[in-house]
């Protein structure tokens, strides 16, 4: 196999036949009628296979499925302020629709127009508000809501839609919860240089923990929980990572 294109070669699928050009390719017309059942499609689709033949060598393809082709495609932009919202707070969503027309082998976008239908949810799929919002002149629309006291927490999402084109698409952001710490806790080591202590060498370290409140002062009587732990371990001079102790 080397990749290279096979002219001449006939693909035929049903009662369909077409020979490959110079690069390869060959279109088939529609191959089947427009008044097929839906349902009998998909099952005679089952059944369907492409075969390529040349010189004697055949090759066969089995389940075919094609593209739908479709003459309009909208394409959506939505985005938000901020990604990260606690309850109680504005939602600000803006977004753009634009709508490619295909003109042979160029799609052009246009401005989108009509009503954009939009459904709020919370994480657990509970519908928040239903509402709709009219496209202005540029494709361009944007929508506000303010989350609920009581939202569950996790990740929400908006569900647009435009109800003549059969268009749709999800923006997603987050509802999160925070509670400002009461405390701060840091710990140091000393000496600074007493990382490594050799088991026959009388050495110590000295390990401080300091936890202070954010509305002033220190925290008393709390209690501590710590652990020691000794390890082997090996240590490597600065600029020399050719010696190792």
């Amino acid at each position: 196999m080397t990749g290279a294109s096979i002219s001449q070669a006939t693909v035929s699928i049903l009662n369909h036949k077409s020979v490959t050009n110079q690069q390869g390719l060959c279109t088939i017309d529609r191959y089947k009628t427009e008044d097929v059942p839906r349902r009998e499609e998909e099952e005679d689709r089952k059944n369907e296979i492409l075969v390529v033949e040349k010189d004697g060598d055949l090759c066969m393809k089995v389940n075919i499925y094609p593209d739908q082709a479709t003459d309009n495609v909208y394409v959506w932009h939505v985005f938000n302020d901020r990604g990260l919202y606690r309850p109680k707070e504005d939602v600000h969503i803006k977004g753009y629709v634009r709508l490619l027309k295909i003109e042979g082998e160029a799609k052009l976008p246009t401005y989108a127009q009509g009503i954009v239908d939009y459904k709020i949810y919370d994480p657990r799929g509970e519908q928040l508000q239903q509402s709709k919002v009219k496209l202005n002149h540029y494709g361009t629309f944007d929508i506000k809501f303010t989350l609920p006291d009581n939202v569950n927490l996790g990740k929400g999402h908006v569900e647009f839609s435009l109800p003549d084109s059969k268009s749709d698409t999800e923006h997603y952001f987050r509802i999160e919860e925070f509670r400002t710490p009461e405390y701060v806790v840091s710990s140091m080591i000393q000496p600074l240089i007493a990382h490594y202590c050799h088991p026959t060498t009388d050495r110590y370290v000295i390990a401080t923990c300091e936890g202070k409140l954010f509305a002033g002062g220190y925290l008393s009587n709390a209690n501590v929980q710590w652990t020691v732990q000794a390890e082997t371990t090996t240590f490597t001079p600065a600029n020399r990572y050719d010696y190792k102790f």
